[in-house]
């Protein structure tokens, strides 16, 4: 069986999509999909404590009761339908029921349905017919397979009688509107301006009627899922500016007010249409923050302060966005993450995450990256070089420095060195420094290296002071998971920069050299490294730790 379907209607416009049904954490399968045993039917009942109140963690927002919504679809008979939620971006089984004979059916299960749009789905997929799931889940609701949405009968659910008349609405009007625009283009065509003007004008008008209806509908059940979910799709709208020499007005406006049609006491935005929720963020977090880890970090906060404590909500802002930092690729903003995962999931404010090894785990590597969190004063080393000599790292300290960690054996590190030392060599003049870390307990192949390779020999280099030495505890504070690892530190030891490819370094500092006013020309960017070269030497990468 396909997994995936074309929506011939949409929700709020009349613009067809793809989406993917899934099982939660899992691919659908035929299979699988009928039987109605997804994760949020069949898990096991898990509670924790939150201050004073237990719940059911595994089902947050389900309520206590059964649902029992019977459906009589005409047309089909003894085969298999399906209920369908939205959640985020993305839309998922929830239950399978057989329809008999005569094309009766019910869906059931305890406890009841969390609260969002839903979908009653045709057995090929091709098709849906939508309904709000909330207070009244025990209902009847009946179509065909003319795929009609003015033929829904629907008894039981005031919500879902609302909404069948809505929806019956819109198909009138979605008819009269599609042979309208094609009446305009034939007009248009034939060159006949008055049908044109006459039939826009009518065109026009179906528009305002519709968008009255829609007023109304919202004014007359205010407390209704649809009415929220049409407000929080409305966009804030911004009033004159009242000082026109303030250029910022528009953008402060908008953005202190991004969230006002988001009602965080509704569960059911969750699963609203079209990633309502998963957008939002995204154009907030994309578009409307400063993309530097300080100010994310901030939005982070803010957002998740908005929700609602112990609602799927949160936990959705939380994990989502714990997700979306983590996936980024760039230079720190794996502080973000660390900062999500501190405050939020080590501190139990991720209160639906029950896996303790899992849990301890992530929180002892948010540990041990804490120190070097881009922004922070970089821990301070006091190694000796070859000759048994101490240097402290913030004894040594140029307008920036070069902190190198590498394993002297590492074919990945002895490529790297030459071009470290190329870009040290341009800049020097500048007042660059690099400090070398041998992080490896290979004392003689270092000293080997430090003597023969001239590469090197403009550089202080520093390792333990011998084989078999422990290492310092302040070693492992910067984290140095593989090898050759790169940091960047300004004169006061402030990290700017922590595994920079050596291929980037260059720009990296001339860069910043460029910002000083030390560099008249601000440096281009790297062409990409060929392929072969950015995946070798991964094996000669791995850090091994003594």
């Amino acid at each position: 069986m396909n997994n995936k379907f074309l929506l011939k209607t949409a929700f709020l416009t009349f613009v067809g999509m793809s989406v993917v049904l899934s099982g939660y954490g899992q691919k659908t399968t035929a299979k699988a999909a009928a039987k109605p045993n997804t994760a949020a039917n069949s898990a096991k009942s898990e509670s924790v404590n939150v201050g004073s109140s237990k719940f059911d963690v595994k089902n947050i927002g389900r309520d206590p009761g059964t649902y029992a919504i019977k459906v009589k679809i005409k047309g089909l008979n003894n085969i298999d339908i399906y209920l369908a939620d939205n959640f985020a971006d993305k839309q998922y089984f929830r239950d399978t029921c057989h329809l008999d004979a005569n094309g009766v059916g019910t869906f059931t299960g305890n406890p009841k349905l969390q609260r969002g749009m839903y979908m009653i789905v045709f057995p090929q997929m091709d098709w849906w017919f939508e309904l709000p799931i909330t207070d009244d889940q025990v209902f009847y609701f009946e179509a065909d397979t003319s795929k009609d949405e003015t033929k829904i009968k629907v008894e039981g659910s005031a919500e879902n009688i609302a909404f069948a008349a809505y929806q019956k609405q819109r198909a009138i009007n979605g008819r009269r509107s599609y042979d309208l625009e094609q009446q305009i283009k034939q007009a248009n065509a034939s060159g006949n301006t008055e049908l044109k003007k006459a039939l826009t004008a009518e065109r026009d008008s179906l528009e305002k009627v519709f968008f009255n209806f829609r007023e109304k509908y919202m004014t007359d059940n205010s407390n209704h899922l649809l009415t929220k979910i049409f407000k929080a799709f409305t966009t804030v709208k911004i009033p004159a500016n009242p000082d026109p020499k303030d250029s910022m007005y528009d953008y402060r406006f908008y953005k202190n007010h991004f969230w006002d049609n988001i009602d965080f006491n509704e569960s059911g935005l969750i699963r609203a249409p079209q990633g309502l929720l998963t957008k939002k963020i995204d154009d907030y977090i994309d578009k409307l923050v400063f993309q530097d880890y300080d100010s994310l970090t901030r939005a982070v906060d803010y957002l998740i302060g908005l929700t609602v404590p112990n609602t799927e909500i949160q936990k959705y802002f939380v994990q989502y966005l714990t997700q979306k930092f983590q996936d980024r690729k760039v230079m720190c903003m794996d502080n973000i993450t660390i900062h999500m995962i501190n405050r939020y999931y080590c501190t139990g404010r991720a209160w639906w995450y029950d896996d303790t090894a899992g849990k301890k785990k992530m929180c002892d590597e948010a540990r041990r990256a804490t120190p070097t969190m881009c922004g922070k004063t970089a821990p301070d080393l006091n190694l000796a070089d070859t000759a048994g000599k101490f240097h402290r790292l913030y004894e040594n300290m140029g307008i920036f420095t070069i902190v190198f960690f590498y394993d002297p054996t590492c074919g990945h590190c002895k490529q790297a060195i030459p071009i470290v030392n190329a870009v040290y060599q341009k800049y020097k003049a500048q007042g660059i420094k690099v400090y070398a870390v041998s992080t490896e307990g290979k004392y003689t192949e270092w000293r080997k290296l430090v003597r023969e390779n001239k590469d090197v020999q403009d550089w202080l280099n520093v390792c333990k002071t011998n084989e078999y030495g422990e290492w310092p505890l302040y070693r492992y504070y910067y984290n140095i998971q593989s090898n050759p690892t790169i940091f960047i530190l300004d004169s006061d030891a402030k990290i700017l920069g922590k595994k920079i490819d050596e291929h980037q370094l260059e720009f990296f500092l001339g860069s910043l050299l460029f910002e000083k006013g030390l560099l008249k020309e601000r440096p281009q960017p790297p062409k990409d490294k060929p392929e072969d070269e950015s995946h070798s030497n991964n094996k000669d990468a791995k850090t091994e730790e003594n």
